[in-house]
């Protein structure tokens, strides 16, 4: 990402102007495809390009992707973690309530398929992922949908510097199905307790595996 803002500080991409293709613009930029879509991706998402049938428009300056970039990367320092968790607790136990208020059907099955996803692939986080974005999207709220899809996305290295140590795949297993059946039940309390006891497995193994929080430790491969 700082690249790119670099390049939008030199006068080499314009607000307004379309953004060369994916190609070009990684080789200009000296970065790989898949790390420019990853920060495409989330720059859109946050308003600060669009796209314009296919290509991508810059809307912001290099100022607001600045502080974007800022804020990511905050994620990642232990004491802006322990908010950022804070943060997460108050936003998903207040969507688990309104996914037991409003889940349909429909968002149900989108609960269990991600949940026996997770069972059979306990190695991908990004069926992890995939729960938390059901439950949001079971809420009918689409600011909280798109806030904690992003949000999940931009922890997601968090998760996976833990997916090898004792216990973490199990006890997130079976936090998911305990979330799940409560959401299935319509039980408000039983749903949020169970999300606040999930969002506590990252943090006691932050806590415990401070090496891998901070990435000082090389994370397993996923």
């Amino acid at each position: 990402m700082q690249s790119l803002i670099g390049a939008i500080e030199a006068g080499h991409i314009h607000v307004g102007e379309e953004l060369p293709s994916e190609r070009e613009l990684a080789e200009s930029l000296g970065v790989g495809r898949g790390s420019l879509r990853e920060c495409l991706a989330i720059l859109e998402f946050l308003g600060a390009i669009e796209s314009r049938g296919n290509r991508k428009v810059l809307l912001r300056n290099a100022d607001f992707i600045q502080k974007v970039r800022t804020w990511i990367e905050s994620a990642n320092q232990m004491d802006t973690r322990r908010t950022f968790n804070e943060f997460r607790q108050v936003i998903e136990v207040g969507i688990v309530k309104l996914a037991c208020e409003r889940a349909t059907d429909e968002d149900i099955a989108a609960m269990a398929t991600a949940v026996e996803h997770l069972k059979e692939n306990p190695s991908k986080y990004e069926y992890d992922v995939e729960f938390h974005d059901s439950l949001a999207v079971a809420s009918h709220n689409s600011m909280l949908a798109a806030t904690i899809h992003l949000v999940n996305n931009l922890i997601a290295d968090v998760r996976i510097r833990f997916w090898d140590l004792p216990d973490y795949q199990e006890r997130t297993q079976q936090s998911h199905y305990a979330i799940y059946q409560a959401v299935c039940d319509r039980d408000v309390e039983r749903a949020q307790l169970e999300m606040s006891r999930h969002l506590a497995i990252v943090d006691e193994f932050s806590e415990k595996y401070p090496g891998r929080s901070m990435g000082e430790e090389e994370p397993p491969i996923p």
